[in-house]
């Protein structure tokens, strides 16, 4: 089994053709997180100068203290530690559509966090306590709230003059948009401007004076063209593979994506709204981790996947000697898969089949092709090991969706448009999928392809660290029982 050359990525891995600078321009005069971030800069720098020239009067007899450039320093570095701790808090996004009650309760978390730390630094190394400490994280906490509610209301005193406007688009079907058009309210846009709508069928709004710019088919050259800020999809004859699709598009070129809900979903309240114009809407939200999550489950990342490659590496040698002695080829199999962002990566496996062509296919069980040696490591997935390597390298994580063949992407993508949405995280070695899969046969494949999907997404949209801890615990008793597919 040869290693296969790169092929064509057409549709796989496209770029989203929006102007960065246009992009960028938008994203500095309008987004919330510029206000947080001088909101932020200005109440910790203010904070922790006023609390250490306090210090100071209490009295210091050195003079180094007093100095300007240290002064300086201390204020300097108490705005890296805060800025950078609320950043990993995930205070830096769009708090600006969501409750300032809930912005307060996070700041609040995340201003104790940054208090004990240095707290318990100071006990555990001198055994001395200072309530002062205490009293600083308190004051600080409070400004921060402060200066962030009033750059909120800054913020929406410049959207409701039109100082900043956030392009929109109208996306759906005719009913659809005419029920819309009756709710809404101008006057509570948060600076979201109506520019214009995409329709499934027609050329103009009855009645409407928001101009028809295109149809759904154009969807995707109209948001490269255009680069809208964000995206209304609100349809009465609901197509969820089409609302899926579209919503992809959009997220992929950067628009935020908002759905109006049915009335069963907002009845039973099985979904959390934001309101703009008067109407719920549903926010297709792009973070699906908190930066500190983030952090931790990369480092996990780097620390199981070295930990595995180095000590096991005699045991990773016999094997590779095993496959050379079992049948002719390589020992590792290469083949590009599509990872993170639609973008096509090399992945690594220790050889389990004979030599040959095998893109676009799956393995089934009792696979003639599978090699005796490649049915022992493929039974207690030790073919796996080599993407160890991928994830140390960043292609991969630990867990996630098991990363497909570009061909079969392609292909998968035009029988199903919502498909490659389970590329908005990184591939994993294993995955929710992986633990269900043991318990089916290979099914029909537009069947299967569903199946999987449906796992991918519960990954997706439960996605947090207990999770990932539980798939990789789960799949430790699944390994050590061999039920990998032979």
């Amino acid at each position: 089994m040869t290693p296969v050359q790169q092929p064509a990525l057409s549709s796989v891995a496209k770029a989203p053709g929006v102007s960065l600078r246009l992009r960028w321009k938008r994203w500095a005069r309008s987004s919330p997180v510029v206000f947080q971030l001088v909101a932020d800069t200005l109440a910790v720098t203010g904070t922790t100068l006023i609390f250490y020239l306090l210090r100071l009067r209490e009295g210091s007899s050195y003079p180094l203290l007093q100095s300007t450039e240290f002064v300086g320093t201390v204020v300097f570095a108490a705005v890296v530690y805060w800025i950078g701790l609320f950043w990993l808090a995930g205070l830096y996004q769009n708090w600006f559509i969501r409750s300032p009650f809930d912005e307060a309760y996070t700041i609040i978390k995340a201003a104790a966090v940054g208090g004990a730390i240095p707290t318990v630094a100071i006990v555990l190394d001198s055994g001395w306590f200072s309530y002062k400490l205490i009293v600083y994280t308190i004051l600080l906490a409070t400004v921060v709230i402060a200066m962030r509610y009033g750059a909120r209301r800054v913020q929406r005193s410049l959207r409701a003059k039109g100082v900043i406007t956030l392009p929109t688009l109208l996306v759906g079907d005719q009913q659809g948009m005419s029920e819309f058009i009756e709710q809404f309210d101008r006057h509570a846009t948060y600076g979201y401007a109506l520019m214009g709508a995409v329709v499934t069928e027609g050329k103009e709004l009855p009645g409407s004076i928001i101009p028809v710019i295109g149809d759904v088919a154009h969807f995707e050259h109209i948001c490269r063209r255009i680069s809208p800020a964000a995206c209304i999809f609100t349809f009465h004859r609901v197509d969820h593979d089409q609302i899926l699709h579209l919503a992809n598009i959009a997220t992929a070129n950067g628009a935020q994506a908002m759905i109006v809900p049915d009335l069963y979903q907002l009845v039973m309240g099985t979904v959390r709204t934001l309101s703009l114009y008067g109407l719920p809407l549903i926010e297709i939200s792009p973070q699906l981790l908190k930066p500190w999550q983030a952090v931790v489950k990369r480092a996990l990342d780097i620390v199981v996947s070295a930990t595995v490659l180095i000590v096991g590496a005699p045991f990773w040698l016999l094997i590779a000697l095993a496959i050379k002695l079992d049948s002719p080829g390589p020992v590792l199999f290469t083949q590009y898969r599509v990872g993170l962002n639609n973008r096509p990566f090399k992945l690594y496996k220790f050889r389990s089949l004979t030599c040959g062509q095998w893109d676009g296919t799956w393995v089934q069980p009792n696979d003639p092709r599978v090699t005796r040696v490649g049915a022992f490591i493929r039974r207690y997935y030790l073919d796996e090991i080599p993407q160890f390597w991928n994830v140390l390298k960043g292609d991969m994580s630990l867990v996630g969706p098991r990363p497909e063949q570009v061909v079969l992407v392609e292909k998968f993508a035009q029988m199903i448009p919502y498909y490659t949405r389970r590329h908005i995280v990184r591939p994993g070695i294993t995955g929710w999928g992986q633990l269900q899969y043991k318990e089916r046969a290979l099914l029909d494949m537009l069947q299967e392809i569903r199946l999987r999907l449906r796992d991918d997404f519960y990954y997706i949209e439960n996605l947090s660290l207990r999770l990932d801890f539980e798939i990789m615990i789960r799949t430790l008793f699944v390994v050590l029982r061999g039920h990998g597919t032979v």
